[in-house]
């Protein structure tokens, strides 16, 4: 009941922010910026308003749990770090679209073709982007490089919706990997997309928060994966560690023998052992680009 409540929240909530940002970008095309950069422009504050609007949600959840204490260590340094990702990935995000946009190329699908299939496109959308999902995140363990990368989300400790956050090369990564290919794939998925397109933003917040009011039951746990599940992922023990890499569907980790099913709500105390906490922006930004330091550990 409290995940559904989460989720008709974020669903306004992220109406809302659609709307600035309708608006946001026809004011600013009115009053005499390109439709490139009033596009950029109104892409970047949606990015930041929908951030702001999902850990204010999950802050009123989180709070009422925690007591409404200590909102700088749970919230600041998360929503800094992530407004940065997303502005970073936001921007290269448009500019790659609208690269795309003036390359001739015919998508190998479209959604207006798709007769019956379109009745349960939503599914086999998030079953194929689950998959993908699952296989690039267990490379951002198991290849060292690209651990680099990840070890700046492992390494958090109390982990909360808004300290959530990845590196933004991480986020660049995921659209170059799944995002841009899906275009060449399919044209226009979004109309088809609408009963789990909240359900696909929310996740990530959802996923990280450490209230286990809003837990699934266990049982659910065979096909879904919530916050007492990954947290499990990100626990600081060792020899925890290599499991329960789907972000949604927890069925692949059955499938591909890296599943272990919590026996009851308890959040492991997460991060990375001898690694130095991020210190600040340029930290953050720089950090997986320098000598690997401070015990950064290979994250399998």
């Amino acid at each position: 009941m409290t995940f559904a409540l989460l989720l008709l929240g974020a669903e306004g909530a992220l109406r809302f922010v659609g709307w600035v940002q309708d608006e946001t970008g026809w004011a600013l095309f009115d009053a005499g910026y390109s439709f490139e950069i009033a596009g950029w422009a109104a892409a970047l504050v949606n990015a930041v308003l929908m951030l702001l609007a999902l850990v204010v949600l999950f802050g009123l959840f989180e709070w009422r749990q925690m007591g409404f204490r200590n909102f700088r260590e749970r919230y600041a340094q998360g929503l800094f770090f992530g407004a940065t990702a997303l502005l970073i990935a936001t921007s290269v995000q448009v500019f790659a679209f609208s690269w795309l946009s003036a390359v001739e190329f015919t998508p190998l699908l479209r959604t207006d073709s798709l007769g019956p299939v379109a009745v349960v496109f939503p599914i086999l959308y998030m079953l194929v982007i689950g998959f993908f999902e699952y296989w690039l995140h267990r490379a951002l363990h198991d290849v060292p490089i690209l651990w680099r990368f990840h070890a700046v989300h492992h390494q958090i400790e109390h982990m909360n919706a808004a300290r959530s956050y990845s590196h933004w090369a991480q986020d660049v990564l995921y659209l170059a990997v799944i995002t841009i290919p899906l275009v060449f794939v399919i044209e226009a998925p979004q109309q088809h997309l609408a009963i789990i397109t909240t359900f696909y933003i929310v996740s990530n917040y959802y996923m990280h928060s450490d209230n286990p009011a809003v837990s699934f039951p266990p049982v659910l746990r065979h096909v879904l994966a919530d916050n007492v599940y990954h947290h499990y992922h990100h626990s600081l023990a060792v020899e925890d560690w290599g499991r329960n890499y789907c972000s949604f569907f927890s069925f692949y980790d059955r499938i591909f023998g890296t599943q272990h099913l919590p026996s009851n709500e308890t959040l492991h105390p997460t991060g990375i052992a001898g690694y130095e906490p991020i210190s600040g922006l340029s930290d953050y930004l720089t950090r997986p680009f320098r000598r690997a330091h401070n015990g950064a550990v290979d994250g399998s």
